[in-house]
Parts: C-alpha cells; structure tokens; sequence
C-alpha cells in the first residue's frame, strides 16, 4: 500500500493493480494531479454507445466527472460508473437545464476550481477540454466559450443547421449585449467565480443561450475557442427545425423578463419613428389628398402615443428590475 498501488494477486485477482487513494496525492495517477480542481459535467439522456468513452476520455484532464443520468432508459448510468464517473441519476427527464444547475451545486460544493460542461453524445472531443480551461486558469476569461464558427470553414455544420444556429445567435447576442460566433453549443468552461451568476430558469435548451445573458448581465469575461464537432455520430434525436423554433421562441420570450428596456424599448422607439415619419406625410399631403390627411395625423399620433408608452414602460420596469436584483444579492451575500 505504501506504494501507491494495490496488488489484487494475493485475492486471486491476477496481475489486476488499481490506485489507491495514496497514488492521487504522491502523483503517481497522472490525470489528477495536473488538474486538481478541474470537474468535467456531462449531461447524458439515454447516451449509452458513447457515454464511456466521453467519460474515460475526460479523466485525463479532470479531478472528477461528473455524469447526470436526466432519466436514460437505457445502462448510461452503470456504464459511467464502471468507466470511472460519479453519477445523479433522475427518476425521469427533467431537461439539460436542471442538469447543468446541478453540475453547478456539484462544483460548488466540491469547491471546484473549474466546471467544464461537455455533451454525453459524442460529438464534442474531450482532448480539446485543455483549449477551453487554458484561458480561465491563466486569468484572460471567467467563461471559456466552444464555437464551431471562430475559423472561416473550420466547421461541417450542415446547411439547414447553421442557418438556425446563426438566427438562434443573433437574438442571443442582442439579449447579452455581446458579440459570440456560437451560442447554442454546449462545450464550455467556466471558473469558479462564475459559479453563481446563472439563474438556471429554463430547462430546455434555451439554458444555453440563457446562460450566456445571464453571465453578461454578471459582467464575466468570456472568451470563444475553435472545436470541432463530430456529425457523424448520433446526436440530438429532436426534430431541427421544430427543436430551433422553440428554442428561439423560449428565448424571447426570457429576453422578455431579463431585458425590459430592451424588449419594450426596440418597439418603442419603432412606434415613435413610424410616427414621426406619417405626420411629416399628413404635413405635405394636407394640401393634396385631405382625407388621407386625416388618416395619416390620427395613425402618427396614436404611433408617439404607443412609442412614448413603450419606452417609459420599458425604463420603469428596468428600474425596478435592477432595484430587486441588487436586493437580492445583497441579502444573499449576508
């Protein structure tokens, strides 16, 4: 035992030797010691073909794995097991989101320095958890961002996808105020200090682009890294278009409740603009076409109103927002 090292033989186990714990302080185990404090997450729902290897693979860059079972009908949770995983299994589905939130309360309460969160299915590359936790530990980023888009034709995304991909981004970048290539993979890394920042309200796959607004609303740096992906391998078994619209709809939809200036304040200032420009006609068609005259003022008029309404709504209600949110962390913060 003082070796580091226990010798099945005697038990009549043959030449089988595993570690013991002794070998995880003395660095004998090379995969833990390198990376002390790094936990790996892997969400999984029925992910049986690939689960251990994701798992096995992950271990040579984690202290820990960390498999959530979210109600698999198949062995993904004994096969993550026996491939070295510790493992939380639901009973039934409850969503990726409340998977990831308690990878989260996992990481917290292991004190982990960082979580990496990779999928179950085999298309992300666990040999490319390095590029993604270099930038936290070295101090550039909070939050480390996988995108298939940084690299021009450095991706095989087929067509139909990346169109959603692209319109799933940009209502994404316009509800964080900043600018990501990739808001719906669900390869990243994030550091302690992000730990708390997530609200964790959707349980779907809209969480990735929720996760992404709520860690810019916390100001976390965040930073993107080429990945590849595999699509070759079975991966989500949602339809793609159906799975695209409800993301996007459950999107605006939390945009809605998280920035109030912005959703009433876009069509706010559209209601004014469309006003203005009907009363600058009702001023040069006064002379011409009476009736539309009366048409065009009356529509101007009620467009400000609207317009003026949207955006004092939109101010109030930011206000008060803002004013609940920073009571909230102060009473959590003591």
């Amino acid at each position: 035992m003082s070796s580091g090292v226990m010798n099945y033989e005697k038990k009549g186990y043959g030449r089988m030797m595993v570690p013991t714990p002794e070998a995880y302080d003395s660095g004998i185990n090379r995969r833990i010691s390198p990376y002390r404090g790094i936990i790996v997450a892997i969400p999984a729902f029925n992910e049986e073909v690939a689960i251990g290897s994701i798992v096995i693979l992950s271990l040579k860059y984690a202290e820990t794995v960390l498999v959530i079972d979210d109600g698999s009908h198949d062995n993904t949770s004994e096969i993550a097991r026996m491939a070295g995983a510790e493992v939380i299994r639901h009973d039934v589905n409850q969503g990726k989101g409340m998977g990831i939130k308690e990878a989260f309360q996992f990481a917290k309460e292991r004190n982990a320095k960082v979580l990496v969160l990779i999928d179950g299915d085999g298309q992300h590359n666990p040999d490319e958890i390095p590029l993604l936790i270099k930038p936290i530990l070295s101090g550039e980023a909070d939050i480390v961002n996988g995108s298939r888009f940084i690299v021009k034709n450095g991706h095989q995304v087929p067509k139909y996808r990346r169109v959603g991909q692209e319109v799933l981004t940009a209502v994404t970048n316009l509800g964080s105020k900043r600018k990501v290539t990739d808001s719906q993979n669900g390869f990243r890394a994030f550091s302690g200090r992000s730990f708390d920042c997530f609200s964790f309200e959707n349980t779907n796959m809209a969480i990735e682009s929720e996760m992404l607004i709520d860690a810019a609303s916390a100001d976390m740096r965040i930073k993107e890294v080429q990945i590849y992906v595999r699509y070759d391998v079975a991966g989500s078994t949602y339809n793609p278009i159906v799975h695209g619209l409800s993301v996007l709809v459950t999107t605006i939809a939390m945009i809605s409740r998280k920035r109030l200036l912005l959703f009433f304040g876009t069509p706010g200032i559209a209601f004014l603009l469309l006003g203005v420009l009907l009363i600058f006609f009702e001023i040069n068609t006064v002379n011409i076409t009476p009736n539309a005259t009366i048409l065009y003022g009356t529509t101007g008029v009620l467009s400000i109103v609207m317009g003026i309404l949207c955006l004092f709504s939109g101010v109030i209600l930011s206000y008060i927002q803002s004013v609940v949110t920073r009571l909230t962390r102060a009473i959590k913060e003591g």
